[in-house]
């Protein structure tokens, strides 16, 4: 078999027999991997901790036939504090089923897809509040949708192309973005938002964190208005917005 090495970050695991576990990754070199952890549910294992969901690993992975077989693992980061506060946790799982969900084999755009989700888990974890891991959420829905070929548009109209200047405009998740008052007649199902939401909406797609202080009530907003263009984009139903209404 031929060997090859990558980074990783583990989505999501199954049980394979009684000691081996598949574990889906996403890499930076790769995209979507999916590897057999061989004995990794024995106490003794070597591997341990570094198959956990969401933790990140230096990896050596021998090529099979099937399965990839993952031969040595160097933890990068556990992300630890993920694992400390309910909110964050969910935030951080949230965004790990978008990367399972969207994510492709042999993407050409891992690299970037792999940094912005490693710095997302990042920033979540070192959040020091439950607005700034919602922050660094929206921001990664942002930039993941972007790299995917799916981007808002939040400077001009979706419909005619008139730059954005006045209010009285409104999101549309079906359209891709903003839309001018003149065009929002046409829109079936046409959200209010104002400049304040755009501005959350454009600073958080450029800054890791807030400059100023943004209340929850703008961040819950521009959480679930994004919710809908996301889902509107899945092909199938996500389940961690719903336990994020329920939790956080």
């Amino acid at each position: 078999m031929t060997n090859y090495k990558t980074q990783a970050i583990n989505l999501k695991s199954y049980n394979l027999g009684e000691a081996d576990k598949i574990i889906v990754m996403y890499s930076r070199d790769h995209g979507i991997i999916r590897c057999v952890a061989k004995g990794v549910k024995k106490p003794a294992s070597k591997l341990g901790g570094r198959m956990l969901m969401l933790a990140s690993n230096k990896l050596l992975i021998a090529k099979g036939k099937k399965l990839d077989v993952v031969c040595q693992a160097e933890l990068i980061d556990s992300f630890k504090e993920l694992r400390q506060n309910v909110a964050k946790l969910t935030y951080a799982i949230y965004c790990a089923e978008l990367v399972n969900t969207f994510g492709l084999e042999n993407d050409t755009n891992s690299s970037k897809i792999y940094e912005i989700f490693f710095d997302s888990l990042k920033n979540i974890s070192l959040s020091l509040n439950t607005g700034e891991a919602l922050w660094a959420t929206i921001r990664f829905k942002l930039v993941f949708m972007n790299l995917l070929g799916y981007a808002v548009e939040l400077n001009h109209c979706v419909k005619c192309n008139e730059l954005i200047q006045k209010d009285g405009f409104t999101f549309s998740a079906e359209a891709g973005g903003i839309v001018c008052r003149n065009c929002s007649s046409s829109i079936r199902e046409a959200i209010e938002i104002d400049h304040d939401i755009l501005k959350v909406f454009k600073d958080a797609a450029n800054f890791d964190f807030p400059e100023n202080i943004v209340d929850q009530t703008s961040l819950d907003y521009c959480f679930r208005v994004l919710k809908e263009y996301v889902a509107l984009r899945s092909h199938k139903k996500l389940k961690t917005p719903e336990l994020i209404e329920c939790l956080c």
